[in-house]
């Protein structure tokens, strides 16, 4: 879907304002897709704009699941203002061949347009545009008691938000469901899938239920409001990896959001890593407001002493990693020391799987550490720091420290913006309805198949065809065109060879054209 007019206006007012600075990435407008069946043509028209009229890298993507999956890319060849360089300009216009989508009868198909300049993210402008007022808006709606069945009206009204900050953010819209103990659980998630490596996911998550008798401003109103802030700030550029954002429900009746989430991956889906909000909006400089669990000295001894050195103040996030995550963990402490120097941060690594220390399996992180996928939980330390925590005076009024909030959000945005290889760029989605029309009209049948050797050969056999004489073209996956002859028929049926130059191993796709239809046709080439 496209995204909102207000996003697009903010995008265009942040790109203003820090355009002193840095270099812009290009924006694109007025993305619109215009089907015409009986041709087996797709036409899209779009604006774009550059501060600095970089040339610009254009790419498609074309789905039939709503944006979740881009796989039926391969099957559209495509001509016009995509691919490298593209000047900007407005009233750039695409012509796609998509007569290998017409046998998917009646579906809606999404086109995704992304525009990259290629020049380097200036990661420190991104994370200067967290913003603590947003942050302490949207908690001052999150914040007030979320349970199943103390506050079933209030966790309703916050999934709702969930789902219209992600849908208007464009991203693809989901929500997974489980049941427990006669209710029913409701993961809210939003989607942008990568344009490159789009099976490695980068998740970025907080649970948004609470206790019984819990307003829960920072357990886990504060890790709501950090997903809504990084996802409202990453969302508007294209990114390599796909980044996922997920409000996990039932967090507090044993992780049974991230359980279900964890136990339904698909077996194609790589975790990258998974950045798990779990109260971040606890400080304090006060000497001794932060507590050490027993036994932490003997396996942290490192992070012990640094608490200590620091007279237990509770004034840092902790970064808890196991041992099969360390690098994860590393990039996480790497991105807050080099872009939010101001945030302190303390990193615990847990041994082997994590499982020998039960205080860090609190949280939503444990079902991936428990499959073996990289997962952080970024926690202010919950009742060994927070005096309220699980209590009806956790509330944001004089306790919570947004500045603070901020600077963990920020290092999560620096840490996911590098992990999930975002693009200096701007994408867009349109719409566009599927044929119903029969794929094979009665009066006539093309059959094409390919043969290998010293050259490429397309075999076509033309049966009952009123016509006389045809075009064929053979074109690359990217649109280019390769070779083109016309041919003509004397009779009801006849055979016709295509002979081209040897072609590389890749996909290809022979087209052909009559007067009153066309046939195209996918063909892989494997030396």
């Amino acid at each position: 879907m496209q995204k909102s007019l207000a996003f697009v206006a903010c995008t265009l007012l942040a790109n203003t304002l820090s355009s002193q600075t840095s270099n812009q990435a290009p924006l694109i407008s007025n993305f619109a897709a215009s089907a015409d069946w009986p041709n087996n043509t797709l036409t899209l028209t779009y604006d774009l704009f550059d501060e600095e009229n970089d040339p610009v890298e254009i790419s498609l993507a074309f789905s039939n699941d709503g944006g979740q999956t881009y796989n039926l890319t391969s099957l559209v060849s495509a001509s016009g203002d995509w691919g490298f360089p593209v000047t900007p300009g407005t009233s750039r216009t695409i012509v796609c061949d998509i007569s290998a989508l017409a046998p998917i009868q009646g579906a809606a198909f999404t086109v995704r347009l992304v525009a990259d300049d290629k020049k380097n993210f200036d990661i420190q402008a991104l994370v200067e545009e967290v913003d603590s007022l947003r942050l302490r808006n949207d908690l001052a709606f999150v914040e007030g008691i979320r349970h199943r069945v103390t506050g079933l009206t209030h966790l309703n009204a916050v999934r709702d938000e969930l789902r219209q900050h992600f849908d208007q953010l464009g991203l693809t819209l989901s929500e997974q469901t489980f049941a427990y103990t006669g209710a029913t659980g409701r993961n809210i998630i939003g989607t942008l899938s990568g344009t490159g490596t789009s099976e490695k996911v980068v998740i970025v998550d907080a649970h948004y239920d609470t206790v019984n008798n819990s307003p829960g401003a920072d357990d886990n109103g504060s890790g709501v409001a950090g997903v809504m802030e990084v996802a409202r700030i990453l969302s508007r550029y294209p990114s390599k990896k796909t980044l996922r954002y997920i409000g996990f429900d039932m967090e507090e009746d044993g992780l049974r959001g991230s359980l279900a989430y964890v136990g339904s991956l698909p077996l194609n889906e790589q975790v990258e890593g998974v950045f798990n909000f779990e109260m971040i909006g606890y400080y304090s400089e006060e000497p001794n407001t932060q507590d050490i669990p027993p036994g932490f000295n003997l396996i942290f001894p490192d992070a012990t002493a640094q608490i200590n050195a620091n007279q237990r103040r509770g004034d840092f996030i902790t970064n808890v990693a196991n041992a099969n995550c360390e690098p994860l963990a590393l990039l996480f402490s790497s991105a807050a020391a080099e872009f939010v120097p101001d945030l302190k941060v303390v990193t615990l690594i847990s041994p082997g799987n994590g499982t020998l220390v039960a205080d860090l399996l609190r949280s939503d992180h444990a079902p991936f550490w428990f499959s073996n996928k990289p997962a952080l939980m970024l926690t202010d330390g919950a009742d060994y720091r927070n005096d309220c925590y699980h209590t009806p005076q956790d509330m944001a009024d004089d306790k919570l420290n947004f500045t603070f909030m901020a600077n963990v959000v920020k290092a999560t945005v620096a840490a996911v913006a590098q992990l999930a290889e975002i693009q200096h760029g701007d994408w867009a989605t349109t719409t566009f309805q599927g044929t119903t029309h029969t794929w094979n009209p009665s009066d006539c049948s093309v059959a094409i198949w390919h043969h290998t050797g010293n050259a490429d050969v397309l075999s076509l056999t033309v049966s009952n065809c009123l016509f006389t004489s045809a075009n064929v073209e053979i074109v690359d996956e990217n649109g280019r065109l390769l070779h083109s002859e016309v041919f003509h028929l004397n009779e009801r049926e006849q055979q016709h060879s295509v002979l081209f130059p040897r072609l590389p191993s890749g996909i290809y796709f022979a087209k052909i054209t009559w007067p009153s239809g066309m046939r195209t046709q996918k063909f892989v080439v494997a030396r």
